[in-house]
């Protein structure tokens, strides 16, 4: 009966039990005994220089990966161009030859 009695007076107004012994033992805040260490823990310091590194080395080979892009899209559409007119090379001189069969009569055609 005193347990139960003990119990009902720790809880708030609300019903919940703030004064629980995890809470009563976890640790508030860092130990500052010592005045010449700085606040920056060696895990931020750490997580800044991975960053930077990445963004060392990412934004070079996105710049390579953009250049190598550029420069094919250009020789493919140099390419294309050079099909272009030798298709129409070919297209023309099947035309000529065509025309220049049509234009001269041929031997039987004069007896």
């Amino acid at each position: 009966m005193a347990t139960s009695k003990n119990n009902k007076q720790s809880k708030s107004n609300g019903g919940m039990d703030w004064g629980s012994p995890v809470r009563s033992g976890m640790d508030v805040g860092r130990n500052n005994s010592n005045k010449d260490e700085s606040d920056v823990s060696i895990t931020l310091v750490l997580c800044i220089a991975i960053m930077a590194l990445t963004f060392v080395i990412a934004i070079p080979l996105l710049g390579m990966a953009y250049l190598d892009m550029h420069n094919a899209t250009n020789i493919a559409i140099q390419e294309i161009k050079k099909m272009r007119l030798l298709r129409a090379q070919i297209l023309e001189g099947i035309n000529d030859n065509r025309q220049s069969t049509e234009a001269t009569p041929t031997e039987e055609s004069v007896r």
